[in-house]
């Protein structure tokens, strides 16, 4: 009964935001299950495994997320200053992150279960060709994508700026989506949920023993990451909604400045803390493991 109110009632997942992580887990299981035991052997639908995944995560979890941005578009329309604003984005943000914790662990967990490429293999291509350049041939030969992957263009070196270039561009795609689609950002979320949670699994060498130092080494920075582009994304999907209510007559046009106003700044913030995460993975998660 509990995890059905934070389904319908976000403003408890506010109060507690880490029961977040455990709907995560619920969603990403059944999403995983139910691709691996309905789709897995479907001749064409197989080959987008890693795609159906992330689409059914995000089908159970866009209400849910939709509520979130209205109740923080809701927080942004009062009158109080901007650190105060900032802080309570914060709280929505919490709310997104252990909703991705739940995700990653999920994800992570099932795939190791049922260890096959073919689970994420759209999620183990897009790791090969961005975050692997160094390793990239051999990458490519351990994961057997030599074929899908012929005539991708990729980085012969990785540092600090094209680390940061390419999450800048993430995050650009992220907030794109979030005004496009306003709520629909929740595929972006889970999209790179996958992606991460099929790289720890592969680092765990497709072992529980191994899950914590693999899960340990990616979100040293991907949690920082995620934090990010989830700025970004309530910046977006609450600008997107603050737009369709100001068309609809039901915002007035100072209410809908102050939003837009407040949604750079979350992108600001989190152009910044994507900096950080880009340091911390080149220089700290880079030198321990």
């Amino acid at each position: 009964m509990q995890m059905l109110e934070l389904l319908i009632f976000p403003k408890r997942a506010e109060r507690k935001p880490w029961e977040l992580f455990f709907i995560g887990l619920l969603y990403s299981s059944i999403s995983f299950l139910l691709v691996k035991f309905f789709f897995a052997h479907d001749v064409v639908l197989s080959k987008s495994s890693g795609l159906l995944i992330v689409m059914f995560a995000s089908l159970f979890s866009i209400i849910f997320v939709f509520y979130a941005l209205k109740l923080d578009e809701k927080d942004n329309i009062k009158d109080k200053t901007d650190k105060k604003a900032i802080k309570d984005d914060w709280k929505i943000a919490l709310m997104f992150v252990y909703l991705f914790l739940g995700f990653v662990i999920g994800f992570a967990f099932w795939q190791i279960i049922f260890p096959s490429q073919a689970a994420f293999n759209s999620q183990m291509q897009t790791y090969c060709v961005i975050n692997k350049p160094l390793q990239y041939t051999n990458c490519l030969d351990e994961l057997k994508l030599n074929q899908t992957l012929q005539g991708i263009q990729h980085n012969p070196s990785i540092n600090f700026l094209t680390i940061f270039s390419n999450n800048v561009l993430v995050a650009v795609s992220t907030l794109i989506f979030s005004l496009l689609f306003g709520a629909g950002v929740i595929f972006v979320i889970a999209w790179n949920a996958s992606i991460i949670a099929a790289v720890i699994a592969l680092t765990a060498q497709y072992s529980l023993i191994n899950l914590p130092f693999g899960a340990t080494k990616f979100l040293l920075h991907g949690i920082p990451e995620m934090i990010a582009y989830f700025f970004v994304a309530m910046a977006g999907g609450m600008a997107s909604l603050a737009l369709s209510s100001f068309f609809k007559n039901k915002l007035s046009k100072e209410k809908l400045f102050t939003i837009i106003r407040r949604s750079l700044l979350l992108v600001i913030i989190g152009i910044i803390v994507l900096a950080v995460a880009g340091l911390i993975e080149v220089y700290i998660s880079g030198f321990l493991f």
